[in-house]
């Protein structure tokens, strides 16, 4: 065969080299689907896989204005919630995209109304929430009824707080006795000691318990400091928390396996077998 002879690859194969290299380097997607036709067809839909709406609502309302209910519904698995959203866009969006599996709400309005839209999401295993808010917080706190619960198959939970004056109620910490299936719970920007060991205590499989810092480096893991001496956990750092769910995301080291190397580590250390 001439040198100069082009070499045609099998289309499955062609398929399998761009779908690989749309996934570890998400920001080439935009440019690979230029390639042709068909490579557009196979990698477009990962343009969506996750949506982080870091200007609230722009982009969203952007993407479900030019692609079909039933698109969204298939791709967006990853959803972040970021800004000011209105409520009733805040409707629109999950009773659309259904299929997410992996939800942040972090525009600075949680309210009730808001676990229905959640409980619509059937396949969601992660979530970070202003738990105690979603439940009406101070004013109008109403624990769900178990059957209520949209958390069935929750197995990581992020809780934080409207900010540091806000210590979260203990009305809401009988909830972790009633998630099933959660191995990983973390506090972000907020330390109860007691809130932790209950949960330690009652989370039937639990398996990591971190305290997020925002405004510590990422560096910063403390282990020592805190009277918990449960193996399964500790706090870390984590500044840029937006850009570190997004990386967790698209499977790259988060937070979560960040703290989970630590006490695998802090385990080693002390004998203990994980």
């Amino acid at each position: 065969m001439d040198e100069t002879t082009p070499v045609h690859l099998p289309i499955e194969l062609e398929r399998v080299i761009f779908e690989l290299a749309a996934w570890l380097s998400p920001k080439t997607i935009t440019t690979l689907i230029l390639v042709a036709r068909r490579v557009c067809i196979w990698i477009e839909p990962q343009l969506y896989h996750v949506v982080l709406s870091t200007r609230g609502t722009e982009r969203l309302q952007q993407i479900m204005d030019s692609k079909p209910p039933e698109f969204l519904r298939k791709h967006i698995h990853h959803l972040a919630l970021c800004g000011s959203i209105p409520r009733n866009d805040m409707a629109r969006i999950l009773s659309t995209c259904t299929n997410v599996r992996d939800l942040a709400v972090w525009t600075g309005d949680t309210y009730p109304a808001l676990l229905a839209h959640i409980r619509n999401l059937i396949g969601l295993q992660r979530l970070s929430v202003n738990l105690f808010e979603l439940f009406g917080g101070d004013d109008q706190f109403q624990f769900p009824c178990v059957d209520e619960l949209p958390f069935s198959r929750l197995t990581h939970l992020d809780i934080f707080t409207s900010g540091p004056e806000d210590p979260l109620s203990e009305k809401l910490w009988p909830i972790f006795g009633m998630l099933p299936c959660l191995t990983h719970l973390s506090f972000t920007d907020f330390y109860i000691p007691e809130m932790v060991q209950m949960a330690l205590d009652t989370c039937p499989v639990l398996q990591l318990l971190v305290v997020v810092w925002t405004d510590m480096d990422e560096e910063d893991i403390s282990n020592e400091t805190s009277d918990i001496s449960d193996p399964r956990f500790c706090t870390i750092g984590c500044p840029l928390f937006q850009s570190d769910w997004e990386e967790g995301a698209w499977g790259g080291l988060d937070f979560w396996r960040r703290a989970e190397i630590a006490c695998k580590c802090r385990g080693e250390r002390n004998g203990v077998v994980a």
